[in-house]
């Protein structure tokens, strides 16, 4: 234990001192890129590359399930030249970021060809000194196939890496359900999947693919297996809840689950759109003495945010009430323009931090006062720098930050001569310190 402490505390200084200048508000900025490279077998991606360049192709002819060697069909757009690569550099855009101790997860959704793996990590002591390091396939290339497309990952208490595999090639015109989705966890001291759970044809809708699977969050409150997981369907605005004891899952739908139309008009990037995401992120207070949580949510196009008690959501029966909708309860507002993709709860301060993408912002709020645009703070905020936060994450005193300009990747083009990613790192504390969502300071 000391000498796996001695190692975290070493990687930390290694990374504050290599971005010592480099800071937003009050985080630190721990990495940037201008494009994503890889680390692969003992070659570094640098530019594209074809399958045959990385891996034994007898290999590769006899596994299959190697995503982005598969062609397109003759109705795509796509010629066979891009989907036969391996690593299309500009197709790579990172989404999601979890520190687990000395690694840092990233993950690199399906949404073009040429990304040659999902799951990926940096290890902070090892790589902290670059300011744009490789990333490295998780648990390394050849398993790192068994995953189609994942949007975050979540670990919890246990030592297991919690994520959803959509199982879809989300190619624009040519999507591809190459598996079915699924719940899917690691153990982190293995590295080695322990499960796999397919969604069952009732969690969801049969005309809808599971493009909006986007994220999920895990609740324990008893022994490991008892674990419980949320996952948000965002297009089609429903969550189910996965009960690992049973190995069970259910859908619950509610009216709060949908998007605001008079908060879906956006500008990010420079770009004008229009979009319709409904629930989106679910963070978690601490049990209470009934020995659940309560569980914040609030669907991406919108600025209100909602809760319920997840007695609630681990009751499969409930739904079926007639009044199963006033379980439920509206929370408050946090302003105009404070649509957040993902946000997360610290316990000791019973602070949320949200990830704004439509103020280009990371706020706060104070759980123990009325949510309304007074009581949040906004940390830091930076049109170019924080530009679609796509993920945020409390990781123990840590508030951990993505930002991906995905609007600009999406409408039009990104410039790489310039720094399109982010991650950024800020200690709560710090974070809170003279704000409205500081009322006492705590300590370590």
């Amino acid at each position: 234990m000391i000498k796996l402490v001695h190692i975290v505390c070493l990687s930390l200084m290694l990374v504050t001192t290599n971005q010592q200048q480099r800071t937003l508000g009050k985080f630190q900025e721990i990495f940037a890129w201008k494009q994503l490279t890889y680390y692969i077998n003992g070659i570094q991606l640098l530019q594209d590359r074809f399958s045959e360049d990385i891996v034994d192709r007898s290999k590769r002819q006899a596994d299959r399930l190697i995503f982005s060697d598969d062609l397109p069909s003759e109705n795509s757009t796509w010629n066979e030249e891009e989907a036969g690569r391996f690593f299309i550099q500009y197709n790579n855009l990172p989404m999601g970021v979890e520190r687990v101790a000395d690694r840092l997860f990233i993950t690199v959704p399906r949404r073009r060809y040429g990304i040659p793996s999902t799951v990926n990590y940096i290890s902070l002591s090892r790589d902290g000194r670059s300011r744009s390091p490789a990333l490295r396939p998780y648990p390394d290339i050849a398993r790192a196939r068994s995953l189609a497309s994942v949007y975050r990952t979540r670990a919890d208490t246990c030592g297991r890496l919690w994520m959803v595999d959509t199982g879809l090639m989300e190619i624009p015109g040519n999507p591809q359900q190459i598996q079915p989705p699924a719940i899917v966890i690691y153990d982190l001291s293995t590295n080695t999947q322990i499960l796999r759970y397919p969604f069952k044809s009732t969690d969801i809708p049969a005309a809808n693919t599971p493009t909006g699977l986007a994220s999920i969050t895990v609740d324990i409150t008893g022994p490991c297996d008892e674990a419980f997981a949320y996952v948000p369907d965002l297009t089609t605005y429903g969550l189910i809840v996965y009960s690992m004891l049973d190995n069970n899952s259910w859908r619950v739908t509610h009216n709060y689950f949908h998007f605001n139309p008079l908060a879906g008009n956006f500008r990010i990037s420079g770009e004008n759109f229009q979009w319709s995401d409904g629930i989106f992120s679910i963070t978690l207070t601490e049990p209470e003495a009934d020995g659940c949580r309560t569980a914040y949510f609030h669907p991406m196009a919108s600025t209100q945010e909602f809760s319920v008690s997840t007695c609630v959501l681990k009751n499969s029966s409930l739904s079926s009430m007639s009044d199963y909708y006033r379980l439920y309860s509206y929370v408050g507002n946090r302003g105009e323009g404070s649509q957040s993709t993902m946000h997360g709860y610290h316990a000791r301060s019973s602070v949320i931090f949200f990830a704004e993408i439509g103020r280009d912002a990371i706020s706060c709020w104070n759980t123990g006062t009325a949510l309304n645009p007074a009581n949040i703070a906004i940390l830091a905020r930076d049109r170019q720098r924080l530009s679609y936060p796509s993920d945020l994450h409390v990781s123990n005193d840590e508030v951990w930050v993505m930002s991906n300009t995905l609007p600009r990747f999406g409408y039009s083009r990104l410039d790489t001569n310039e720094y399109n990613f982010y991650i950024y790192r800020g200690i709560v504390n710090d974070l809170i310190s003279g704000t409205v969502c500081s009322t006492l300071p705590f300590y370590n």
